[in-house]
C-alpha cells in the first residue's frame, strides 16, 4: 500500500500552482445583484461566486469581495434581486464588471422599476427577489447569506457559465 501525502491545512499551508489550477476548474455563473441603497439611488454588483446553500427555506450565499462598498449595504433583512445572466450576454457583463454607477450603467437596458424595490433587468435568464439573512468573513471575501423570496423566469435561456484559469482571480 502506498502511504497518502500529508494534507496541509490552516493558516500556513501553501497553495500550489497545480492546486490554484484545479479550483479554476471549479464552475460558476454570472449574476448581477441590484439592490436601492440608503441614499434611494440604485447599486449594482457583478458577482461569480453565488451558489444555492438550502433547500427550506431557500437560501443563496454570494462571495462578495471585502472592500466592495455595496457590503455596507446588504445588512439582515436588505431586499435586493439577484439576476442570472444567460449566455451569450457579455455585453451586459461589460456593463457591470467594474463598480460604475449613474444613468450610462443602465443606458440601453430593458428595465422593470416598482416603487421602493430594487430595479429587474428584464433581459436576464431569471431574477431571484432576496433578502439578506447575514454575512460571515470568509477570508478576503464575505460571504453574504439570503433568503430567496421568490423570483421568476425572465427570457429564459441557458445562465452563462464561467471556469477561470486559476484560483488567484476571477
Amino acid at each position: 500500500m502506498s502511504e497518502k501525502p500529508p494534507i496541509q491545512s490552516g493558516p500556513k499551508s501553501v497553495i500550489k500552482d497545480d492546486v490554484a489550477t484545479a479550483m479554476g476548474k471549479i464552475p460558476s455563473g454570472l449574476f448581477i445583484l441590484s439592490l436601492i441603497d440608503d441614499a434611494g439611488a440604485d447599486d449594482f454588483m457583478l458577482a461569480s461566486w453565488v451558489q444555492q446553500c438550502s433547500f427550506s427555506p431557500l437560501m443563496v450565499n454570494i462571495a462578495i469581495r471585502s472592500e466592495r462598498s455595496i457590503l455596507s449595504q446588504l445588512v439582515p433583512g436588505k431586499i435586493f434581486n439577484l439576476h442570472i445572466i444567460k449566455e451569450g450576454q457579455n455585453q451586459m457583463v461589460g456593463k457591470f464588471a467594474k463598480p460604475v454607477s449613474g444613468a450610462d450603467q443602465l443606458k440601453d437596458l430593458n428595465l422593470q422599476r416598482e416603487p421602493n424595490l430594487p430595479v429587474v433587468l428584464l433581459d436576464t435568464c431569471a431574477v431571484l427577489h432576496c433578502k439578506a439573512a447575514g454575512v460571515l468573513n470568509a477570508g478576503d471575501h464575505q460571504l453574504l447569506v439570503a433568503e430567496v423570496v421568490s423570483g421568476t423566469m425572465l427570457t429564459g435561456g441557458d445562465p452563462m457559465v464561467h471556469v477561470r484559469k486559476n484560483a488567484r482571480n476571477y
